[in-house]
């Protein structure tokens, strides 16, 4: 019997400073059940009749209190990831590099710090999916297919 597969729409927004470059990222809490102490990208899962424009303007504001227009959103990569728990993730990512404000935390019990990264060089810290999404973005690829690293290794159960 195979294992139960699903697929979930996610978006991520690379908040990325013009004078530097640096993409904005925040820690989870080390309770996290999926990324406890790493770093990832501003985002999420869709929400419920959301568009990918609509849920990336939401998860900057929920999360890092920017309030932007969709029209700033620059689409960046899509992705594709297999995760080890069967999970097959679907997501859009779009870079901002004009805003008004300063991120600040606006989840503290679902983060820890906002931290800006190279994302040429990302801390070895970062979630995969977010790992992934940084190494790509930094090489200019519009589209790839990640692979969980333990499903690589033959860890997975």
């Amino acid at each position: 019997m195979s294992a139960v597969h699903r697929s979930i729409g996610n978006v991520m927004v690379l908040l990325q400073r013009p004078a530097d470059g640096r993409v904005l990222t925040l820690r989870h809490q080390a309770t996290s059940w999926h990324s406890p102490g790493m770093l990832t990208v501003v985002g999420g899962r869709l929400e419920h009749g959301e568009f990918l424009d609509e849920g990336a303007v939401r998860e900057l504001a929920e999360e890092v209190g920017i309030h932007i227009s969709p029209d700033h959103l620059r689409f960046c990569q899509l992705l594709h990831f297999h995760a080890a728990d069967g999970e097959r993730v679907i997501g859009a990512a779009f870079t901002v590099r004009e805003w008004e404000g300063t991120p600040y935390n606006r989840e503290p019990g679902t983060h820890t710090e906002l931290v800006w990264v190279d994302p040429a060089a990302a801390p070895p810290d970062c979630h995969p999916f977010t790992q992934a999404v940084l190494t790509r973005f930094s090489t200019g690829r519009l589209y790839s297919n990640v692979i969980a690293p333990e499903l690589l290794s033959g860890e997975a159960g």
